[in-house]
């Protein structure tokens, strides 16, 4: 039977009622939410009783691993083999070449959640199919919204949908959380882009994207009062990197902005960082992460405290103009 290598998340169930499962999956992605569900659609495969049906583990050896898949399942069509940790993938394209019809092996590879420095999609075993579990794009995640909110009999404008879609750095295990959240402050009425700014809290990587917009706009005062803030709630640290990862990108598309896609970037931002790397320009990004290294290194040795570190190239990096 033909398979398609790489399949979106969000036709994965229809696509296992539809055909036989595969004989093996590969789930990668930077959702953990968006992961254990298509973990879960595919566990489902096992009938009960699941301890017999459905093993989910690390395994010491390719061998081990190999025996394990070649076992019948006690009860029901297929028995599902969840192999965590570092796996031998030539172990598992040789086993693939002659795979037990009743067995489906499932490979989860959890990405870090970092949208500037995405990971990228792994190589798929020949006669594997790679699920893509990394975060959804707004017009997917908008419906989810709509339907948690309806089971309280609470709306939401579509702006309040998109602003906490991207406070919550496009990551359903927060959306999912925010929105039943709102859904049952606001049951019955509508929920504003007011009630999302009260009520949620920024994730990181969205604060640093307004914080890259403030410097690059030349906003001093509006980037230093998003330093501050995130002072409050200790993210100066993880910065350094989102900040840094983000300009390097930004950099990149200025000086190769047919290349930028190699780096690993997702097709829905290649767009927005060519704007901003034609709008800046590359003598001034280059001056901002020269900055940015230097500021890095000052506090990592010692010479001064985070804070400072990060106020001070904010206040210069703000100030360099094309």
């Amino acid at each position: 039977m033909y398979y398609t290598l790489y399949v979106e998340f969000i036709d994965l169930k229809k696509q296992l009622k539809s055909q036989k499962p595969a004989p093996c999956y590969v789930c990668y992605g930077d959702d953990d939410f968006v992961l254990d569900r298509a973990m879960s659609l595919l566990t489902g495969l096992a009938a009960e009783p699941k301890p017999f049906n459905c093993i989910d583990r690390e395994f010491i050896s390719s061998r081990e691993l190999t025996d394990e898949l070649m076992q019948l399942p006690l009860i029901g069509d297929y028995r599902v083999v969840v192999a965590r940790g570092k796996v031998d993938m030539s172990a598992v394209e040789k086993y693939l070449e002659s795979p037990n019809p009743s067995a489906v092996l499932v490979l989860p590879i959890y990405t870090p959640h970092d949208s500037w420095g995405k990971a990228a999609t792994p190589t798929i075993p020949k006669g594997g199919v790679g699920i893509n579990c990394n975060r959804m794009p707004y017009n997917q995640v908008a419906p989810f919204v709509i339907a948690l909110c309806n089971r309280t009999g609470a709306t939401a404008e579509e702006k309040a949908i998109r602003l906490l879609y991207n406070k919550c750095g496009g990551y359903m295990s927060r959306i999912d959380a925010e929105t039943q959240k709102l859904a049952m402050l606001k049951a019955g009425g509508q929920i504003t882009e007011s009630d999302v700014n009260e009520h949620v809290k920024p994730d990181t990587e969205f604060v640093v994207f307004e914080l890259c917009e403030s410097i690059l706009n030349g906003d001093t005062a509006r980037a230093l009062s998003i330093v501050d803030g995130m002072a409050k709630n200790n993210d100066l640290v993880a910065a350094f990197t989102l900040i840094y990862n983000r300009f390097r990108k930004i950099f990149a598309v200025s000086v190769d902005p047919d290349g930028i896609e190699g780096l690993g970037v997702k097709p829905t931002q290649v767009g927005r960082l060519k704007t901003e790397g034609a709008r800046y320009g590359k003598l001034r990004l280059k001056k901002v992460l020269d900055m940015l290294e230097s500021a890095d290194y000052s506090y990592k040795t010692g010479a001064s405290t985070v804070y400072d570190a990060l106020t001070s190239f904010v206040a210069q990096a703000a100030y360099i103009k094309n």
